[in-house]
């Protein structure tokens, strides 16, 4: 990404804009596997990282970089490989996949294109409205096992992920070990943990991942909570903006925070675990 994080908002394409956001998503799964026993591969210009959890976010593919006479060849291996190991897995196609045909390549082998991720991102130079969260919310940087642990707990509920995915994370160190890169921010609600969110530098970059709330404590303000003191702190490391991969149901709750949209990713779900054997 070089030096975009150095930029202003205004002063970048809108391209240039989704291109950090999934740069920034790059990074952060590249962090999160270094230390733990989990395939990072670039094989035949296809880079994807597998967990081998049963969630179809823990096995992704993440860019391709191929060309129009090599792509179906390619490409057709890695789906016969993950299809033999039975994982579930998203295919994402954005900015940096070439080439732009990659996703109707997909949707032609039957594998249609099923969600979208919003790339948004704030712009943290100007003077910005901060509201108060209710007297009951709390949202507190993690600094011990303990408060990782809930971290995870919180997030993992939010996504209602199975017990694997919780216990991948508990032995992850980039997950619970203290560290100033990523910060960690865990939500309470009157002292109880609800909600989670986690700050990822990269390239400059300040990025949004792994944002949660527990379905109980939704729409009560801990969300917007969250994101308000991630952006609080991105600005006081003099971010000059703040990028972040939204869900389509997570928009509006990005855009209470001061971000925008500046396009859309694509994303292929392939359900290789729910195969009859």
């Amino acid at each position: 990404m070089g030096s975009s994080g150095q930029r202003r908002i205004s002063e970048m394409t809108a391209d240039e804009v989704v291109l950090a956001c999934e740069q920034n998503y790059i990074d952060y799964w590249r962090s999160a596997t270094i230390a733990s026993a989990v395939e990072w591969s670039q094989e035949d210009g296809i880079t994807r990282c597998v967990t081998g959890l049963p969630q179809e976010i823990f096995n992704v593919v993440l860019y391709s970089n191929l060309d129009e006479t090599n792509m179906g060849t390619r490409v057709d291996k890695a789906i016969e490989e993950f299809k033999a190991r039975r994982i579930p897995l998203i295919w994402h196609v954005g900015r940096t996949t070439s080439p732009a045909s990659l996703s109707a390549y997909l949707e032609a082998r039957g594998y249609p294109k099923d969600y979208e991720l919003i790339a948004m991102a704030a712009d943290l130079t100007g003077t910005r409205p901060w509201q108060e969260a209710r007297n009951c919310i709390e949202v507190r940087r993690c600094e011990s096992f303990e408060d990782h642990a809930a971290w995870i707990s919180c997030l993992t509920s939010s996504w209602d992920s199975p017990d694997p995915v919780r216990e991948w994370m508990l032995a992850n160190p980039f997950f619970v070990e203290p560290r100033p890169n990523p910060a960690m921010y865990l939500g309470l609600i009157d002292g109880s943990p609800c909600g989670a969110v986690m700050v990822l530098a990269s390239g400059g970059v300040a990025g949004l991942q792994c944002v949660g709330t527990i379905k109980s404590a939704q729409r009560k303000g801990l969300g917007e909570a969250l994101v308000r003191t991630a952006v609080k702190d991105a600005l006081a490391e003099e971010h000059k903006f703040m990028v972040v991969l939204s869900t389509v149901e997570g928009v509006p709750l990005y855009k209470k925070a001061g971000f925008k949209a500046y396009g859309a990713l694509p994303e292929h779900g392939m359900y290789f675990d729910r195969l009859t054997p």
